[in-house]
């Protein structure tokens, strides 16, 4: 992601949270039960939500890294880290996290064709990037190359706006601030009898680090979880607006 300037927000050096986690879970549907009265949302077989749900995890209390190997500060900001390389380069921060994540599930469906994203006006393909070379080694090439030129705001193009009652597992609560804005992802999504939903976030931050699913500043009782009420969302390293959530136009129903 492109870097410069300064940014416009509100971080919380620590966030206390009583995560309901199952320590032997590897993965976001294992680990982290639902809040009492919710179930999770139905998602079809081999969707992006689907993906993103089962991801793998690393152990109960491993620390997140950044791109240089150090561990994160204030550990409290995440509940636990999603078990993914990380580049060596100071590159996967913020929206380039939802790009990883949109790539990889591609990638790993071979539908190579569809990973593709825009940066300041100009599409950024990997089947043009790869010539035919859909290697691993190649696709990590082609993410190393995207997140150096997407931005938060021209990222933004690939997506479209949609209302919180409508919020499925995959979509994007994203700031256009100057310069890079932020980006958080849901991955996963419950809901109870009276049609409430909760959801669980991801996301990276800068430097570039390992994907976390982030804790609840708010509300420890149900941390990691957040309530998709209409309003300002505290997360602990940025405040998002719930008007601030978007879908990736080839998702959009």
């Amino acid at each position: 992601m492109n870097r410069g300037g300064s940014q416009s927000y509100e971080s919380l050096s620590m966030v206390e949270s009583t995560p309901m986690i199952n320590d032997y879970g590897r993965t976001i549907l294992a680990r982290f039960d639902v809040p009492a009265g919710y179930e999770r949302t139905q998602l079809k077989s081999g969707s992006f939500g689907e993906y993103l749900r089962t991801l793998n995890l690393k152990p109960e209390g491993a620390p997140a890294r950044m791109y240089d190997g150090k561990i994160k500060p204030n550990p409290n900001i995440y509940v636990s880290v999603i078990d993914m390389p990380i580049s060596p380069k100071d590159l996967q921060s913020s929206a380039d996290a939802v790009i990883r994540l949109k790539s990889e599930y591609l990638f790993a469906n071979q539908n190579f064709d569809k990973i593709s994203f825009h940066g300041n006006q100009t599409k950024y393909s990997f089947a043009e990037f790869s010539n035919g070379d859909t290697s691993k080694s190649k696709f990590n090439e082609y993410l190393d190359y995207v997140m150096e030129k997407v931005s938060t705001p021209s990222f933004c193009s690939d997506l479209t706006s949609v209302k919180l009652k409508d919020i499925q597992v995959g979509d994007v609560f994203v700031q256009q601030s100057s310069p890079n804005g932020h980006a958080v992802i849901v991955v996963d999504l419950a809901k109870n009898a009276r049609g409430e939903k909760v959801f669980l976030l991801a996301q990276s931050y800068q430097p570039a680090q390992e994907i976390q699913i982030i804790a609840n500043p708010s509300r420890d009782d149900i941390s990691p979880w957040y309530e998709a009420k209409e309003g300002s969302m505290l997360t602990p390293e940025w405040r998002f607006l719930t008007t601030d959530l978007m879908r990736f136009k080839d998702l959009k129903d």
